[in-house]
């Protein structure tokens, strides 16, 4: 059985030219790293059950573990100093990947051994050429096998693939330093070469919300209920080199978790915002935003698409949200 809504909205416009249509709650939009969600889904459905699905490599060996919990080393190269200046001392622009070739372009130095630090990384996207190697399918036609069962048909990398998808997506807007908007650029990325687990799926938040409502489930359909409460369960030990990372680039109030995003450990209690201890929860570039708690039995899925990261208006709006479904809703 499907989780039910309690609330659901829709408001404002496709985007800020002049052919913007208003807003539907089936548009589809281009979700970044919430992907990252669903590849930990996916490749926790190919762990092994003995937990040796790991790379002999380096000094210590890279485990599942570490790949979602962004703790193997493998740190997006512009999010690390040092690795954005190795980058710079060879000539070499430091960028996004966006093609989905996960074994040329994040072929580079780790910022550390495994299970020395905690850096937001590629570790999802290794984790998505993991499971291809493993299943034998592209990570799309994987991804597949979790939506059907769902009943999700929105997902995808490639638009070309599901021209309906493309018919209803909400176009980029780009927040000018004056505050205004301005249109695209739509697509946000090309159709990659191969899909990353990282970033880079489009969706609706009615089936993206059905991953999350899965996983408030007592029998969940994509993963075993024991697996869906190590989801739910820190990863970090205390005073551990990992949650000492973690802490020194974000809230000290977060552990983080198998999902690819981090899980709130005391409540949050500000004069305009609250989140709830036991939420997990994670974000997307073009200020997307979900989260869900398995005590308070509510998920949510905040979704525009408004770059660069961080906007502040549009972030405004998604606290303002995720407050009020926290204070406010029942399920």
């Amino acid at each position: 059985m499907l989780g039910n809504y309690v609330y659901k909205h829709a408001a404002g416009y496709t985007g800020v030219g002049n052919d913007a249509r208003l807003l539907e709650f089936d548009a589809k939009f281009f979700i970044a790293s919430c992907t990252k969600l669903l590849t930990s889904i996916a490749s926790l459905q190919l762990h092994n059950e003995d937990g040796t699905f790991e790379l002999h490599r380096a000094k210590k060996s890279i485990t599942l573990r570490h790949l979602l919990t962004h703790s193997a080393g493998a740190t997006y190269i512009w999010a690390d100093p040092t690795l954005f200046s190795w980058r710079l001392s060879r000539g070499e622009m430091p960028v996004i990947v966006k093609n989905g070739d996960v074994a040329n372009a994040y072929a580079y130095p780790r910022a550390y051994e495994a299970g020395g630090s905690w850096g937001y990384s590629g570790g999802l996207d290794w984790a998505s050429l993991l499971v291809t190697r493993l299943s034998k399918q592209g990570f799309e036609e994987y991804v597949e096998e979790i939506a059907k069962p769902l009943g999700i048909t929105t997902f995808t990398w490639c638009l070309r693939r599901k021209p309906a998808v493309e018919e209803k997506l909400m176009n980029i807007s780009t927040r000018q330093e004056d505050g205004t908007l301005i249109y695209g650029p739509t697509p946000f990325w090309p159709d990659p070469i191969y899909e990353g687990g990282g970033a880079g799926c489009y969706a609706s938040v009615h089936d993206y919300t059905r991953v999350l409502s899965d996983l408030l489930k007592d029998d969940p359909i994509t993963l075993r209920k024991e697996t869906v409460d190590e989801i739910f369960s820190p990863q970090f030990k205390e005073c551990s080199l990992e949650l000492a990372g973690l802490q020194a680039n974000a809230e000290v109030w977060l552990s983080t978790t198998y999902s690819g995003g981090v899980l709130v450990m005391e409540d949050v209690k500000r004069d305009n915002y609250f989140t709830p201890k036991g939420t997990m929860r994670w974000s997307g570039l073009p200020s997307l935003l979900w989260g869900v708690n398995r005590e308070k039995g509510l998920a949510f899925m905040f979704a525009t698409q408004v770059v660069p990261w961080a906007d502040r208006k549009s972030f405004e709006v998604a606290a303002r949200f995720e407050t009020a479904v926290w204070r406010n809703l029942k399920p």
